[in-house]
């Protein structure tokens, strides 16, 4: 009975460190696998800088611990080797450190770095990098699933634009740009500062992944015309974009404006014009 009992604890020890559940026969959480989603990364001089579709890999040690594998084309190379697993109910969690590769330019130096993750499952897990001595201190945070399409869409979008209304067609203005910065609640708002057309401004347009692009809608008012003498209008917004944002166009449409105006941003230069 006493080596049947010793048996026991030992097992329940080991079930313990792989993050299995209790013996009841309910769910339990096993950490190994491929994590998809995206991370935000922070540091002194910025917050949040999101990448999408970064993957994490977990395998378990034959010891019950958690060796972590993730390399991301923006952040470099992470290595912990040994992360201690604990199970509480439903939910595991890891806890480590290891070294990085990061650099610019092909010349990269290793940084220590720590670990820590919370994991329920492949589809809802969340993972910490933490690098001390990258940019006065860099934490990387990881999400399982789709990089919310706010945070993804900030930035700022620089092109030309094309004119076109009842009166012309193809009137282009090179060095214009549209700046998107997400307002916290799912919604972006989105700002076009242009010499040629006036301000627009959208304080809270609605964005959505679709397929593999992203869409982002809105309305606003400006405030149009010639010399000191200008009236308001409204306007509606329609913009797409990929997530590198390098192949996106973003449309400001003034109905009662020249028969019907629409502004349209572009990346690249304007076309050459026949003179």
């Amino acid at each position: 009975m006493k080596i049947k009992s010793v048996l026991m604890m030992l097992s329940a020890a080991v079930f313990m460190m792989a993050c299995d559940k209790d013996e009841n026969g309910s769910k339990t959480v096993d950490f190994a696998g491929r994590y998809n989603g995206y991370t935000l990364a922070s540091c002194n001089y910025f917050q949040n800088m999101i990448s999408a579709d970064e993957t994490v890999v977990l395998t378990k040690n034959t010891d019950g611990t958690a060796s972590v594998s993730f390399t991301s084309a923006t952040w470099g190379t992470f290595t912990i080797t040994d992360a201690q697993a604990t199970v509480n109910g439903d939910l595991c969690t890891l806890s480590g450190s290891g070294q990085t590769q990061m650099g610019m330019g092909g010349s990269t130096s290793a940084y220590d770095c720590t670990f820590t993750a919370e994991i329920k499952s492949q589809t809802d897990a969340r993972m910490e990098f933490s690098i001390p001595a990258v940019m006065g201190g860099m934490t990387l945070t990881f999400q399982t699933g789709e990089a919310p399409a706010d945070l993804l869409l900030a930035g700022t979008y620089e092109g030309y634009t094309d004119a076109d209304c009842a009166m012309f067609q193809d009137r282009y203005t090179d060095g214009e740009s549209v700046k998107l910065t997400a307002n916290g609640d799912g919604t972006l708002k989105v700002v076009f500062e242009s010499a040629s057309w006036g301000t627009f401004t959208v304080e809270s347009a609605t964005a959505t992944k679709e397929g593999e692009e992203y869409v982002f809608t809105g309305s606003g008012s400006v405030a149009m015309g010639m010399g000191d003498s200008t009236s308001n209008y409204d306007f509606t917004l329609s913009g797409r974009t990929n997530a590198a944002k390098d192949d996106f166009s973003i449309a400001f449409n003034v109905p009662a404006v020249m028969g019907g105006l629409t502004i349209t941003l572009l990346p690249g230069t304007a076309p050459a014009t026949e003179e």
